[in-house]
């Protein structure tokens, strides 16, 4: 477990450095008619505290329900949130599938792409801004994200980041969150390579 916490700071600095991360006095400070656009204005947390779901064979759907906080005393309308996963390993390996959905709602396919300079050099598998709809004044939303390993992934933890925004924000960067991660760890097999 030291080895993936050591691999989880140096994935986490180098986001950081890349700029993925940037830090509140580095984003914008723009507003709208109705919502202060900055950094902050938006944060999240894991409902299931620190655990990280981790799949022992291929197909198996892990899940995460993350909560999105508008700290602003007005409703965010039609906010985003672009999801990103990744690992320190060079093989990529397939796809994985990624679902999500707001609240209880339908299930969605999160297509990615391969950027293997997602903010400079760190490779990650990206997803376009995937719609979470108004945040209330104060209020939060659940969102749920599945992600599916499918056979001759990379044994890894991979990690996973959210940026959010929202359409009326423009480029502003309303928060970023580095999530608990996503295991593909079978029991046979080396890390970093297909199984």
């Amino acid at each position: 477990m030291k080895t993936t916490v050591s691999c989880r700071a140096a994935l986490v600095a180098a986001v950081g450095i890349l700029g993925v991360g940037s830090h509140p006095a580095a984003a914008s400070a723009s507003t709208t008619a109705a919502y202060t656009c900055r950094y902050g204005a938006v944060t999240a947390s894991d409902a299931a505290g620190s655990a990280v779901p981790t799949a022992q064979r291929a197909g198996v759907a892990l899940h995460a329900r993350i909560r999105v906080h508008n700290t602003e005393k007005v409703k965010l309308t039609k906010a985003t949130v672009v999801f990103a996963l990744g690992n320190l390993m060079k093989n990529r390996g397939p796809a994985p599938l990624v679902q999500w959905r707001v609240g209880t709602g339908h299930w969605h396919k999160a297509g990615l792409h391969w950027n293997p300079k997602t903010n400079g050099s760190l490779p990650l598998w990206n997803s376009s801004a995937l719609p979470l709809g108004t945040i209330p004044a104060k209020g939060t939303v659940t969102t749920e994200f599945s992600v599916t390993f499918p056979k001759k992934s990379i044994k890894a933890v991979n990690y996973d980041f959210l940026d959010f925004h929202s359409t009326g924000c423009g480029a502003t960067r309303l928060g970023w969150y580095d999530g608990n991660g996503f295991a593909y760890w079978p029991q046979h097999g080396t890390p970093g390579k297909p199984v």
